[in-house]
């Protein structure tokens, strides 16, 4: 089947692009949106994925809310279209992604109508993107993961409607990133040939920190992953102060951690960073509102089948519920159940060098399981 791509003289193998060079089902191609008030009223996250070799689209999104009684609700949104005909359409429904300027400007848009939703939102960019390392390995034989991620600090401006509630986006902090390839916990199931990957660094601890901001003056990516016991597996990232041209490529990073009593969420993340020209830069991550439970997105199994993203659904399904997710690590779901996921993210100020700047914010992951000792956290 030819699509708008196949006009370009971009092909990589021997086929239309409608095709994947793998034969994996897990293989996809995903943007992520995050738009935050720096002042801690709304945080927004969206995101689109296509899957060649199930015939999906889907896309989600989520909202952070205060209430006036102090607790924190996250409204999640969850859809799901079969791709073909329609591969060359970023849209799921009434939600919609269109690159305006490549790394440049992109509107993101829910119309009005369907769900309890809307908004029209444009993301500027105030840095190039910053590729990561390559990610892949094997277990068992098979591949794991094998994927490649750009991230990039931006800047949001619009208008989102929840409900009753509308909400002027006047200059937030805005990130993105887009990955793609082969990851785990897509497609339905993840082949069997014995214990995966996440079991094994579950039962010898495993520490994910992954770090987009940006304050006004200066902003980028870190990504840094730990063994239980401190051993560092993955070092990455960069920051950027666009208007001196200095570029900070991180070499060497220190993580102080101070966590809510009793649970494995951050409360506080203080990380010195060494440069490979020998100069430091310290950030101080502090969440504004809550964290996100990331399941409400369909990530970690999510969607109430269980089948989580990329999972083939028919032609098209829309879910939408509301979780309560006022304490840092139990999710209330809207049936009652209480829920510990592993996976939580949260919308944070971002401390630059003791600088907290009036615009600044980010997406900061924390994900610690298994025993990490050095968290106090022995099982």
């Amino acid at each position: 089947m030819l699509t708008a791509l196949d006009e370009t003289l971009r092909h990589q193998i021997a086929t239309t692009f409608d095709h994947a060079g793998t034969s994996d089902h897990r293989f996809f191609d995903r943007y992520w949106f995050g738009v935050y008030d720096p002042r801690g009223r709304m945080a927004l996250v969206c995101g689109m994925a296509q899957y060649l070799n199930t015939n999906v689209m889907d896309g989600f999104c989520a909202i952070q809310l205060p209430r006036a009684d102090g607790g924190i609700e996250q409204h999640n949104f969850r859809l799901s279209r079969a791709l073909r005909p329609d591969l060359d359409e970023t849209r799921v429904g009434p939600l919609r992604v269109r690159i305006e300027e490549p790394f440049q400007r992109i509107r993101l848009g829910c119309e009005a109508g369907e769900l309890p939703l809307s908004f029209d939102l444009e993301w500027t960019a105030f840095l190039p993107p910053s590729e990561e390392k390559h990610h892949f390995n094997r277990v068992n034989g098979r591949v794991f993961q094998d994927y490649h991620r750009y991230t990039q600090a931006g800047r949001g401006t619009g208008v989102v409607q929840l409900g009753d509630q509308v909400f002027d986006v006047d200059d937030w902090w805005a990130g993105r990133d887009h990955s793609w390839g082969v990851r785990s916990q897509v497609g339905g199931y993840e082949p069997a040939t014995g214990p995966g990957t996440e079991a094994q660094l579950a039962a010898a601890g495993y520490v994910y920190y992954w770090l987009t901001f940006n304050d006004g003056e200066c902003g980028g990516y870190v990504q840094l992953q730990f063994l239980g016991d401190r051993t560092r597996i993955f070092t990455d990232g960069e920051i950027v102060w666009p208007q001196t041209g200095r570029r900070f490529i991180v070499a060497d990073a220190e993580v102080e951690v101070e966590l809510h009593p009793g649970t494995r969420i951050y409360k506080r993340l203080r990380t010195r960073l060494r440069g490979y020209d020998g100069s430091t830069v310290e950030l101080v991550a502090e969440p504004v509102i809550g964290y996100w439970s990331m399941d409400g997105t369909g990530y970690d199994w999510g969607w109430n089948d269980d089948k989580g993203l990329g999972f083939h659904r028919g032609e098209y399904v829309v879910e939408h519920d509301i979780y309560d997710i006022t304490h840092p690590e139990r999710v209330v779901r809207p049936n009652g159940e209480l829920r510990i996921p592993g996976h939580r993210e949260a919308p944070c100020a971002i401390t630059v060098d003791g600088k907290l700047a009036p615009r600044s914010a980010g997406h900061q992951v924390f994900v610690a399981s298994g025993p990490v000792k050095w968290l106090g956290l022995d099982k």
